[in-house]
């Protein structure tokens, strides 16, 4: 009687827990850089130059690549792990000219719809402010595994780490593992 009890709560817990725990995670996160806005633009629109000042690449131990048009809507920068296997990519799907870019970014995993959207907004002379909006639609009951394995706190640390990253791109011209950047050829 006492197990039956204590499963019951355990099952009711959890149906509560998946119901009521957030299926969104949004945050906001600012940085301010030196740099013109068409420079920060370009750093963030153009595929090649995103992979060299993000996090992601060299953390998760895996390769990209551009497909489609650099620069462009539609361009996406593919994932791929240390098997070759492709796991996932951001696609730009809107840009406003030294003002933002937004991309729609998927990946292997449990169902979800996440974005991201990156304002330039100058702030003076040769700096301006960078505001990376990242949203994630997470569907149950992944919203409450996703956050109890640390990947949701996981995701905005590597967030961080891109920003710092795109900071060190365009001030020190270095790539997010600190190397000289490469000019695309």
């Amino acid at each position: 009687m006492l197990i039956t009890g204590l499963l019951t709560g355990i099952i009711i817990g959890l149906i509560v827990l998946i119901l009521f725990f957030p299926r969104i995670v949004e945050y906001v996160e600012t940085i301010s850089i030196k740099g013109d806005p068409a420079q920060i633009y370009d750093a963030i629109r153009y595929q090649h130059s995103l992979m060299q000042w993000s996090a992601w690449p060299s953390e998760t131990g895996s390769t990209c690549h551009v497909e489609a048009k650099d620069g462009e809507l539609g361009a996406r920068t593919v994932f791929v792990d240390k098997k070759g296997k492709r796991f996932g990519y951001q696609e730009v799907v809107a840009t406003r000219p030294e003002r933002s870019v937004s991309f729609h970014l998927e990946s292997k995993g449990p169902p979800h719809v996440p974005w991201l959207k990156f304002y330039i907004t100058p702030q003076g002379v040769d700096e301006c402010e960078v505001i990376m909006h990242f949203r994630n639609n997470i569907t149950p009951p992944f919203q409450v595994i996703l956050s109890l394995f640390g990947i949701v706190k996981w995701t905005r640390e590597m967030h961080l780490k891109d920003l710092d990253g795109l900071k060190r791109f365009i001030e020190d011209s270095v790539t997010y593992d600190g190397k000289p950047i490469q000019q695309k050829t």
